[in-house]
């Protein structure tokens, strides 16, 4: 025995369908309001940015700072958490800072970011470089003589500053 549809069955069956598709693709999409990673992410993220930026300058680094919980704006203008990590080279003894500010450099482009490079000014200019995008809000290495440092910031994630602060 078969059994015969109405049109005004087949269009709720049509109308139900593209409704649940529409609900679980709009599930799935990249809302741009929406925060793109979560707190531990992001965390994680600058810590690894970072270190792999020391590999690239080369010689022994040790932590300076952070992770350091900041607030920031996410797209949608909610409250959100971002990480600042610092690093800085334990000895700089023998360091070419041109080379080292060019290997970084050279690194976060690779990274798809957007350097500058500079230079101090003085009779002897301390070269380093800048980088915003890519993994990272913002990023920076200074050669200072004796005192080479790299630290990032991460893309805003969802979170309280404060509560992650406390522990809660």
């Amino acid at each position: 025995m078969t059994t015969k549809r109405s049109p005004l069955n087949r269009s709720i069956a049509t109308a139900v369908v593209l409704g649940c598709s529409t609900l679980l693709l709009s599930g799935c999409s990249n809302d741009p309001g929406e925060p793109t990673v979560q707190p531990s992410e992001a965390k994680q993220s600058v810590v690894d940015f970072v270190e792999q930026s020391s590999s690239a300058a080369g010689g022994s680094w040790e932590h300076l700072s952070g992770p350091g919980v900041r607030e920031c704006e996410q797209p949608s203008g909610a409250t959100g958490t971002t990480f600042v990590y610092v690093m800085k080279r334990a000895d700089t003894t023998g360091a070419d800072a041109k080379t080292d500010v060019q290997s970084v450099s050279k690194h976060w482009q690779g990274l798809g970011i957007q350097v500058e490079e500079y230079q101090s000014g003085g009779a002897n200019p301390v070269p380093g470089v800048r980088g915003r995008g890519g993994p990272v809000t913002s990023a920076s290495f200074n050669a200072y003589p004796g005192n080479y440092q790299i630290s990032a910031t991460s893309a805003c994630s969802d979170g309280v500053p404060d509560k992650l602060r406390s522990g809660n």
